[in-house]
């Protein structure tokens, strides 16, 4: 892939670092023996943490305060807005990393240039969806409904990930941890307040509303804060949109990413039963929250892989056979831990959602499949084969959808169940399959020493 355009070499890139106060303690948190990469992973889990259970509460609050059609029709419309929630911001966040490994001292320019980015493809990513919306559920919802919950994620939640990802780039993980965390403690502590408001149940519209108002207060607080010490906001139209189609590379693989993550419950809410779609989103939701910690441990390291990969695929790959057992570690226990507890789901959702334990013991495998093959995607990205990692995605998410079709139909939830497990596992053997290919491609690559140490 392409460097963005004015970044420096590797020998400029030290003479910033040497000239920036503080940049060798820096350099040593996150690469150094003073900090473990465990360490790191438990500030990001911090914030990671409290994001993701507001999300999961959230989600709990919303299927008991809403009827499960309604429900049903609320988990369509988000997985809809998430299938296109990559291109809102067109890869800024990836592009961050990128550029930040190669020119440090530009991290003002990097950061206004994902904002402006964020900005004017959310805005599109807004529309498209809002126009969709209409057109699949009709007058099932309102353009309102739509628009406002589509304005909260592709514009606000975007504009909030560009800055917790400069942040990050800067060695402040703690922070970036916390920062995505504010916006959904806000978005919750909105949805308490309208359960408290009445006894009657609560609308797709009243929330859709509240949460778009919730979001562009919070989204304008963090913009202000991750501008501090910028010295203003350096607006560079033309850079920025110069970069845009290295990070759409970003956004297609995202993309892809999320039609076989999401895909499935825009389905289930059209082909089966907005009752079905509600059962396995709430399976599908516990499986994410449960791989918060392998999610922390990824956030960590995708910025190392990175600085790694300038090296070449082998010295990006030398950091993923540190970081394999750890993933794994993580998730084989967690896999078995949901089969075995899975029966709590009535009693958290509801009765309604009896079916859900079941759904969620067949999904628990996503776990271990979600471990090996972001580390394998991570590892592409990092050695500059955005490409063919976006190349896997894509055919993954054709694949997901051809399934889709033929066995939602016919089996509902579980059609979808066995969807996801089939394309999370096929995505797992191309990606490394592309990987250990490249390995192959390039024998005297050089890997990095200190990459190793995370």
């Amino acid at each position: 892939m392409t460097l963005a355009q004015g970044t420096a070499g590797p020998a400029q890139d030290q003479d910033d670092r040497r000239r920036r106060p503080g940049s060798h303690r820096r350099r040593s948190a996150v690469g150094g023996r003073g900090d473990s990469f465990l360490r790191k992973s438990g500030k990001f889990f911090t914030g990671t943490l409290l994001r993701t259970v507001a999300q999961g509460v959230l989600f709990v609050l919303l299927a008991r305060e809403m009827p499960i059609g309604t429900y049903g029709l609320f988990v369509g419309v988000t997985a809809l807005i998430a299938l296109v929630s990559p291109f809102a911001s067109a890869g800024a966040p990836s592009l961050i990393f990128q550029n930040y490994a190669d020119s440090p001292a530009e991290w003002p320019r990097h950061l206004a240039r994902g904002l402006l980015l964020s900005t004017v493809f959310g805005a599109g990513a807004t529309v498209l969806v809002t126009a969709a919306g209409v057109a699949i559920w009709g007058a099932q919802v309102s353009v309102v409904d739509v628009a406002c919950l589509a304005f909260a994620d592709l514009v606000a939640w975007r504009l909030v990930e560009v800055v917790a990802a400069s942040v990050q780039a800067r060695g402040r993980v703690f922070v970036a941890s916390v920062i995505p965390a504010v916006l959904h403690v806000a978005r919750l502590a909105g949805a308490v307040a309208l359960g408290l408001a009445g006894p009657d149940p609560m609308t797709l519209r009243t929330w859709a509303v509240t949460s778009a108002a919730l979001s562009a207060v919070i989204g304008l607080l963090v913009i202000g804060y991750g501008l501090r010490g910028s010295g203003g906001f350096p607006f560079d139209s033309r850079g920025a949109f110069a970069q845009a189609r290295a990070g759409m590379l970003f956004a297609v693989g995202l993309s892809a990413q999320t039609v076989y993550n999401d895909l499935d419950k825009v389905m289930l809410s059209r082909l089966s039963t907005p009752e079905s779609a509600a059962i396995y989103a709430a399976a599908y939701r516990v499986v994410d929250f449960t791989y918060t910690p392998g999610r922390s441990m990824a956030a960590v390291a995708y910025p190392k892989f990175f600085e790694a990969g300038r090296d070449g695929p082998r010295a990006a790959f030398a950091l993923t056979r540190r970081l394999l057992p750890r993933y794994l570690g993580f998730a084989v226990p967690a896999s078995l831990s949901l089969v075995a507890f899975a029966w709590v789901m009535p009693y958290v959702f509801g009765a309604e959602f009896a079916a859900a334990k079941t759904a969620l013991q067949g999904l628990s495998a996503l776990l271990v499949l979600k471990a090996i093959h972001y580390l394998a995607a991570d590892t592409l990205s990092g050695s500059r084969m955005q490409g063919r990692r976006t190349v896997c995605q894509i055919a993954v998410g054709v694949v997901n959808a051809g399934l889709n079709v033929w066995l939602i139909p016919a089996y509902g939830w579980q059609g979808a169940v066995v969807s996801s497990l089939v394309c999370d596992a096929l995505l797992g053997i191309l990606l490394w399959g592309c990987l250990l290919a490249s390995l192959r491609r390039h024998p005297g690559a050089r890997a990095a020493t200190d990459s190793e140490r995370v």
